[in-house]
């Protein structure tokens, strides 16, 4: 096989699958403090978010750390495999400046509530770093 015909195939390869990001210590893990899985919820509510064995912080844009980064919440979303970038948008919410809780406004219904962390260019850390649960908005 000549040269030509290998770099543009490898060039293609490298685009097409995500940039991993750094990946956390075994045993780190992110996790729900508030609510809890199967709450009931009145709307505007509170979520509280842990962490253990990664540093929640805001990170510079564009730096990837390891072991550190911020918490994002996915509404109706799950769990987001590592080096994939998490949108923007109100399905994915961005706690960029290292907050460890907020205030969330859902209307009534059934929710599936993900928490992902991410790096400093938005990537995500993997599926081992997300925590699912499910809330019923009243």
């Amino acid at each position: 096989m000549q040269l030509s015909t290998i770099l543009p195939a490898f060039a293609l390869a490298v685009c097409l699958f995500p940039c991993s990001a750094d990946a956390c210590d075994q045993g780190a893990r992110a996790y729900f403090i508030k609510p809890f899985n199967h709450a009931t919820v009145k709307s505007p509510f509170q979520v509280i978010f842990g962490a253990e064995g990664v540093e929640v912080k805001a990170v510079p844009a564009g730096r990837v750390p390891e072991n550190m980064g911020h918490h994002d919440l996915l509404i109706n979303g799950e769990g987001v495999p590592e080096g994939v970038a998490i949108p923007v948008d109100k399905q994915h919410i961005h706690f960029d400046h290292g907050e460890t809780r907020g205030e969330i406004s859902l209307p009534p219904g059934n929710y599936t509530l993900t928490l992902q962390f991410a790096d400093g260019m938005e990537r995500s850390h993997g599926t081992d770093m997300s925590a699912t649960i499910s809330v019923t908005v009243k």
